[in-house]
């Protein structure tokens, strides 16, 4: 018996310094379906509270549960974090899902750099575990991918209804499959692209029910081509989809947008004040020119010799 709990708690503790040798971090939280790695307990302690919340809302969505178990890897600043993410990621990233490899890999909101919510983080990745286990190993168009996300984490604010608003006035939207190389593209880029996606999962979901949203992504998970499997889910190829949703953005984002930036704002007042005084200045140009005329009008002060001056 004693040899037995000998080799349990080896066996224990090889399994911890293994985790903590490739993770970088050590293990201080877990919890059914998935561990923390940290060197925070404080942070840690968070990050699950989290990920429960995004375990139960996830499993309402898809009414299926993640079966792997999942580690989610906290790290400390944007080198830990590449070598975590172990890819080509973009340096406007602060977190990555990792299906493959059953992890989740998260940049601690201590970090200096650090500006977005720490929970919407952890719930926008959960969500992209959770939709890959629902889908397996298909094709997932990115803009779905992101897009589903965001809505599940609640990532919407007026910087991405500014973002929409102008690239739909300057006609430089996205395409929704070219989102698929969001990875690619600059931070300006990409945020353009992350509205497109929100706005489109959010479109098809509002106008169309979370229950063909899981028909559609049920038939990605059979193999269907995008065409087919938006047919199977409401009734119309994706081609007639996107014009709905840019009409929708259309409709939705438009100027209003644009002035509700107090840049636009500033700019506006500006030119407004350099006008004002452009035509004050103007007026008054006029209004002495006026006077002169009508003081040569006006005046009897003639220079004319003695008798009748018309001679």
């Amino acid at each position: 018996m004693k040899s037995i709990l000998i080799t349990a708690m080896m066996l224990w503790l090889s399994c911890t310094l293994f985790s903590t040798l490739c993770t970088g971090q050590e293990l201080l939280v877990q919890r059914q379906g998935f561990d923390v790695y940290a060197s925070d307990a404080a942070i840690a302690n968070e990050t699950a509270g989290v990920i429960e919340t995004a375990v139960k809302q996830a499993s309402a969505v898809f009414q299926d549960t993640v079966s792997e178990r999942i580690s989610v890897i906290i790290v400390d600043n944007r080198d830990q974090f590449k070598q975590q993410a172990r890819g080509s990621l973009p340096d406007w990233g602060v977190g990555a899902a990792i299906p493959a490899r059953q992890a989740i890999v998260v940049l601690s909101p201590r970090a200096v750099e650090y500006s977005q919510s720490f929970a919407e983080i952890l719930k926008h990745e959960w969500a992209h575990i959770a939709l890959r286990h629902k889908l397996g190993s298909a094709y997932l168009p990115r803009f779905i991918d992101e897009g589903f996300a965001m809505r599940f984490a609640g990532q919407w604010g007026t910087g991405y209804g500014l973002s929409l608003a102008k690239a739909e006035l300057m006609g430089s939207l996205f395409p929704l499959e070219s989102i698929d190389r969001v990875n690619f593209f600059n931070a300006s880029q990409a945020q353009i692209a992350y509205a497109q996606s929100y706005q489109a999962v959010s479109y098809f979901m509002s106008t169309y029910g979370e229950s063909s949203f899981r028909i559609l992504i049920e038939s990605l998970g059979e193999g269907l081509t995008l065409d087919r499997a938006f047919m199977a889910a409401v009734g119309a190829d994706f081609a007639t989809f996107e014009r709905e949703y840019r009409l929708h953005i259309k409709q939705n984002y438009s100027w209003f947008l644009i002035f509700s930036d107090m840049t636009f704002v500033f700019i506006a007042l500006a030119l407004l004040i350099v006008l004002g005084f452009l035509l004050k200045k103007k007026q008054g140009k006029d209004t002495i020119k006026r006077w002169e005329e009508e003081e040569k009008y006006e005046s009897t002060d003639f220079d004319y010799e003695e008798g009748d001056p018309w001679d």
